[in-house]
């Protein structure tokens, strides 16, 4: 199979922008937010490997989450699913939503094993 230039630069450039938007998101994660808890579940075991998390994030400055932050966080999600395609939950999905009071951010994360 051979690749031209042009696929090249595409796949560098895809590869190049999934990896600055994970890494802002865990940059944004890391500088403005707190982790208020997590609830981490094994549904079928440990040694499975099914994982079944969900993590609430609050603002340190205890503002209400920006619009720009959720939109973020909403994008690596569909980013993940995209890159995934139709298994995507095998390399594991977030779903980020925004609290009902609109204080914090709710990442739930499923991954699941083949079989």
């Amino acid at each position: 199979m051979k690749i031209t230039k042009r696929q090249l630069r595409r796949i560098i450039r895809e590869s190049v922008m999934t990896e600055s938007l994970s890494q802002s998101v865990k940059d944004l994660l890391d500088r403005d937010y707190e982790q208020i808890s997590d609830n981490t579940s094994y549904p079928y075991g440990r040694n499975r490997g099914d994982v079944r998390s969900t993590t609430i994030y609050g603002r340190t400055d205890g503002q209400p989450v920006p619009e720009a932050d959720l939109k973020l966080l909403k994008d690596r999600d569909a980013d993940v699913r995209e890159r995934g395609g139709p298994m995507a939950a095998l390399s594991g999905t977030y779903t980020t939503t925004l609290s009902q009071d609109g204080m914090s951010l709710v990442v739930n994360y499923y991954r699941h094993t083949a079989g």
